[in-house]
């Protein structure tokens, strides 16, 4: 899968002690499906190859160990010189993984509680080694110090440096209160980063600006891991804290949306944005894209499709992928009857799940829909002090829709 256009700094990284060229600062696991390796990881159980497929540390395809650490989300580690970055929990080699038996002598499941359950000695000798197939990785190689926590007390956090996120800290910026901006990636922007679209531009160039000029916080790699009363507990790579906020916003977004189906989880089935991640980082996530979408579906893989160029759009529902160590074929049900179409990589676009849970825990009342639960909070705000806005609400990502959702909370912030 060749890149788009060449890493402007360009750096080495190394996976199983292979040098790979890689752009500094773009995810590792995106470097390494750039240099052709899309199979990095192994499923616990019967081991069979894993991908990336959400690029937000939602799944498992690329876990790996980095830097002596074990299960680490490579979607979540900036490409460095020297990154090193090891195949866990494989007997073999990463292409080659011995303990990939297990799938071939257990094609309808295995259940190892019951497995020679009862039978003096085999038992035990059953248990050892069903907990060595489903081991996830050697423990590091050396303890990690004491990380520092501690509490202090801010003006305004807001969570999600996502379109929504953005306008509502802009906005208060503007008014003069402090500002300090908190998301887990490793750059800002959230989906809209994918969508290319000019209409766009003016709340990026307008955010960006404002971080030129210390306007306000912004602090990457960090994660809003609860809400608990008037406490935030926010944990990032280089310590936790416990942060009392005067006004707290809550744009997390919304998860990508899964389908099932037989062969869903093979290396190269991408969400939608996922992939626009991606071909906007320089990098094409095959030759031969599928992009599948259907009711509530459709912005992100418009923009896949006229990026890439080459790829194949359908409107229905998958229902079987075959492959191996890639998907090689995906039969889509339509209107139309079953298509049964060559590709190696398969886009989803579906309707996105609201990331509602940190808003539960601040006290939101939440509504059922199909697509998952939607927060529920008349103009913004769950209660004093703590507001929500953007997808998590249910509000389709359209600018206008977005600076209408942050302008309501900032007439009660």
């Amino acid at each position: 899968m060749p890149r788009l256009r060449p890493p402007r700094d360009p750096v080495t990284v190394h996976l199983d002690g292979e040098a790979i060229v890689a752009e500094r600062g773009e995810p590792t696991a995106v470097a390494l499906v750039a240099a052709g390796r899309l199979a990095l990881a192994r499923s616990p159980k019967f081991h069979r190859p894993r991908g990336p497929s959400c690029l937000r540390a939602a799944c498992d395809g690329c876990l790996a160990r980095v830097d002596g650490e074990p299960n680490v989300m490579t979607c979540r580690v900036p490409a460095d010189e020297g990154t090193q970055v090891e195949t866990q929990n494989v007997v073999g080699s990463r292409q080659t993984d011995l303990l990939r038996m297990a799938d071939w002598f257990f094609p309808e499941g295995m259940n190892h509680h019951e497995l020679l359950a009862g039978v003096p000695g085999v038992q035990r000798v059953m248990q050892a080694f069903a907990r060595r197939v489903a081991g996830l990785g050697r423990l590091p190689r050396e303890a990690a110090g004491a990380r520092p926590a501690h509490r202090r007390s801010v003006d305004v956090l807001v969570v999600g440096a996502g379109a929504a996120g953005i306008s509502v800290a802009l906005g208060l910026a503007d008014r003069g209160r402090e500002v300090e901006v908190v998301d887990d990636d490793l750059t800002w922007g959230g989906s809209v980063r994918g969508l290319g679209s000019e209409e766009w531009r003016p709340l990026l160039d307008r955010f960006g600006e404002a971080l030129d000029r210390r306007r306000l916080t912004l602090r990457l790699r960090t994660t809003a891991a609860g809400v608990y009363g008037e406490d935030v507990l926010v944990a990032g790579h280089d310590g936790a804290e416990v942060v009392q906020a005067r006004t707290l916003v809550l744009a997390p977004g919304a998860h990508d949306g899964a389908l099932a189906f037989e062969g869903n989880d093979l290396p190269g089935v991408l969400s939608a944005r996922a992939a626009s991640w991606m071909l906007a980082g320089g990098v094409s996530p095959g030759e031969r894209l599928v992009v599948v979408g259907g009711p509530g579906g459709g912005q992100l893989g418009r923009a896949v499709a006229e990026v890439h160029g080459a790829a194949t759009v359908v409107e229905g529902v998958p229902v079987l992928a075959r492959g191996g160590a890639r998907i090689k074929e995906v039969t889509v049900a339509g209107d139309g009857g079953e298509r049964r179409l060559a590709c190696d990589t398969l886009v989803l676009d579906t309707p996105r799940a609201p990331a509602y849970e940190l808003c539960a825990q601040a006290g939101a009342r939440l509504l059922h829909e199909i697509r998952g639960f939607v927060v529920t909070a008349p103009g913004g705000r769950i209660r004093d002090g703590v507001f929500a806005v953007g997808e998590v609400t249910g509000s389709p990502l359209v600018p206008d829709v977005v600076a209408r959702d942050a302008a309501r909370v900032l007439e009660q912030a």
